[in-house]
């Protein structure tokens, strides 16, 4: 049975909750907003880069399908934002079961290789991406795993993410093909060639550079909602106990008034 100080305690503790919640909603609807903007632009410059490469002529390239599968994994290095996290784990460890070759895994994001570690073997692992996105971080490793595509090490290399949809998608990075536009008609300098060369690496990265702010948008969308539902349920926690704390108060002060007239 709850006595009056218990209760007073607890809804202070609850209060502080339902304000730190709040302040988590506010600071997640913030960076929403500011990753959508990014997110729009670069779709934009993806859809430009594309249009560059379907000029060019399309230079074949060979890979061992016995080789094994690299799959990039994209998931927050931070808990609170619902199931964000669970159900593309659950999706990646139904891929990874179903798949006949071996597979390594790129974890992007703590909670995947903390999760991971535990099972499959992580070829590579970075955190910083998903508070620090930049080209430069991002270019040593798509440089490192376009170059290991090439050498033959690997035969796919493939992406599982939360899309902002709130969809968990699987997309294949390498190899890919995009077909080309007929009679171009353009002169090209330098070569077409060399164009391909640097472009084919830049439209790599410009892929899974879209793919996590995709994933870093869906966090933030999660994390707002389930702040949301956490800071309710906190205010409707609070209502119970002042109920509660209101009927122990009347009961106490009905059973003093008895005890002064018994007296009397």
């Amino acid at each position: 049975m709850y006595n009056l100080k218990e209760i007073i305690g607890r809804v202070k503790t609850v209060s502080s909750i339902v304000k730190i919640t709040n302040a988590m909603k506010m600071v997640s609807s913030v960076k929403l907003k500011k990753y959508q903007e990014k997110l729009y632009k670069c779709k934009i410059y993806q859809k430009k880069i594309e249009e560059i490469f379907r000029l060019l002529y399309h230079y074949p390239y060979t890979y061992n399908k016995k080789k094994p599968i690299l799959l990039i994994v994209i998931t927050s290095n931070r808990g609170l934002c619902g199931n964000f996290n669970n159900f593309l784990l659950k999706k990646t460890e139904k891929l990874i079961e179903s798949c006949q070759k071996k597979i390594y895994i790129l974890s992007i994001g703590k909670i995947g290789k903390d999760f991971l570690d535990k099972k499959y073997p992580i070829y590579f692992y970075n955190r910083d991406l998903i508070e620090n996105l930049n080209e430069i971080n991002l270019s040593n490793i798509v440089d490192d795993i376009y170059q290991k595509f090439l050498n033959g090490y690997f035969s796919n290399i493939k992406i599982i993410y939360n899309s902002c949809k709130k969809l968990i998608s699987i997309k294949q990075i390498l190899p890919f093909k995009i077909k080309k536009m007929k009679n171009p008609n353009y002169l090209f300098e330098p070569s077409e060639e060399e164009i391909f060369k640097y472009l084919f690496p830049e439209i790599i990265k410009i892929k899974i550079y879209k793919y996590i702010l995709e994933s870093i948008t869906s966090e933030h969308l999660s994390r707002m909602i389930a702040m949301h539902k956490a800071k309710d349920n906190g205010i409707k926690i609070n209502h119970e106990l002042l109920f509660i704390y209101n009927k122990l108060r009347k009961e106490n002060i009905t059973k003093e008034i008895l005890e002064i007239v018994g007296g009397i």
